[in-house]
């Protein structure tokens, strides 16, 4: 796999997200223009994110979850870019935090996500405004506005706790 260059932009996609926003039936149909594009440049800097931490795990904001589950719904394209990006699909565990005892663990997760993206690219990684119902937390695939402490696994096999403190 080559090495990708990530000092500049995001890492590109072999599909038109934005497009498919309109297009999609489970896509927020309320969200305007510009927080679609926001939104959609957060995803590709959290992808690039987990390029540079292949261990760990990474939680979404409720946002950027809407686009990973949008881009999963091209399966070829997601297939692609996750072989692309990181040389195998980027797993998704859509209850983790819900089981006894994880909500502690999938905390940990998302405040290590936050750090390395406030150090990564100097802003915050929770941000809150009218289009966004709640970016700290949703509930993936379930009730997508009260929670999202789901973390993916970027390690292929990878245990629920496998580097979540790094």
């Amino acid at each position: 796999m080559e090495a990708l260059d990530l000092s500049g932009d995001p890492p590109s996609l072999s599909i038109d997200l934005l497009i498919a926003s309109y297009r999609s039936d489970t896509f927020p149909g309320d969200w305007p223009r510009e927080a679609r594009v926001q939104s959609l440049l957060r995803y590709r800097k959290w992808l690039g994110l987990i390029v540079r931490h292949p261990r760990a795990r990474m939680a979404p904001t409720s946002d950027i979850d809407h686009f990973w589950h949008l881009h999963m719904l091209s399966p070829v394209a997601y297939v692609r870019d996750c072989t692309r990006l990181f040389g195998h699909v980027l797993d998704h565990d859509g209850g983790f935090g819900k089981g006894e005892g994880e909500l502690p663990l999938l905390k940990a997760v998302f405040e290590q996500t936050a750090a390395w993206w406030e150090q990564e690219y100097g802003e915050p990684y929770r941000e809150d405004g009218q289009w966004m119902r709640d970016a700290v937390m949703t509930d993936c695939w379930h009730d997508c506005s009260n929670r999202c402490w789901h973390a993916c696994s970027s390690k292929v096999g990878g245990d629920a706790g496998a580097d979540a403190a790094q």
